[in-house]
C-alpha cells in the first residue's frame, strides 16, 4: 500500500496501520459534491462500538454489497460519539477495506460524551484530500471494521456511536439490486456482526 503523507493529519499518525489516513483533523479541504459518484449511500452506524485493536475478533464489522467493480469515491459522516472510561475520541477508528482508516475524533485526545462530529458533506477522496478511491475485493462488498487505536478497556469496549449516527458513501459504479432497493428505503445497514 502506498503511503501518502498529509501534514494536516500528523496528529492521527498514532496508529501503526495509518497509511493512508483520513480524519476530522483535516484543516485544508473543501467539500466537493460534484464528483463522479453514481450513488450516495447513508449507513446507520448507531450503536456500533469500538472494542479492541485492529483485527481483533471482538470488533464489530459491516459488509455492504456495492457490486463488482464499484469504488467508494467519497466518505462523509454525521455521528455522535461517546467514549468509555479513559478512552479518547481520537482512538475510535474505522478501517475501510484495509485501504483508508478514518478517525472522526482525530485530535480530540480526551474522553467525550455525546460529542457530535460532522464532515459537513461528502469528502471526495481523490479531489479533496488526494487519497485513492477505495476499491473492493472480488466479492463486490465494502468491508469495514470498527476498532480502537489504543485499547483502554480490553474486551469491554472503548467507545460507541450514539443514536442517529450515520456515514455517507459516494459510490462510483452500479450498486447491486439489493443495495438499490434499500436506498429506496432511505438507508443501508448490512452485515453488522462481530467477527
Amino acid at each position: 500500500m502506498k503511503a501518502i503523507a498529509l501534514t494536516t493529519l500528523a496528529a492521527a499518525a498514532g496508529l501503526a496501520t495509518a497509511s493512508p489516513y483520513l480524519a476530522t483533523g483535516l484543516s485544508e479541504y473543501s467539500v466537493n459534491n460534484a464528483g463522479a459518484a453514481t450513488a450516495t449511500l447513508t449507513i446507520d452506524v448507531s450503536g456500533v462500538s469500538f472494542n479492541d485493536a485492529l483485527g481483533s475478533p471482538l470488533n464489530q464489522t459491516m459488509s455492504i454489497a456495492l457490486g463488482l467493480g464499484a469504488e467508494v469515491t467519497g466518505i462523509g459522516w454525521d455521528v455522535t460519539l461517546s467514549t468509555i472510561g479513559a478512552s479518547w475520541a481520537s482512538e475510535a477508528s474505522i478501517d475501510f477495506e484495509g485501504q483508508i482508516f478514518l478517525s472522526v475524533g482525530a485530535g480530540d485526545d480526551f474522553s467525550v460524551s455525546n460529542q457530535n462530529y460532522s464532515s459537513g458533506g461528502i469528502i471526495d477522496l481523490s479531489d479533496d484530500v488526494s487519497l485513492p478511491n477505495i476499491t473492493l475485493g472480488g466479492d463486490g462488498n465494502l468491508d469495514m471494521e470498527f476498532f480502537e487505536g489504543f485499547v483502554d478497556n480490553g474486551g469491554t469496549g472503548d467507545a460507541v456511536f450514539e443514536q442517529g449516527s450515520v456515514l455517507y458513501l459516494a459510490v462510483k459504479g452500479v450498486p447491486t439490486p439489493g443495495s438499490l432497493a434499500v436506498l429506496g428505503l432511505g438507508g443501508l445497514v448490512a452485515g453488522r456482526r462481530r467477527r
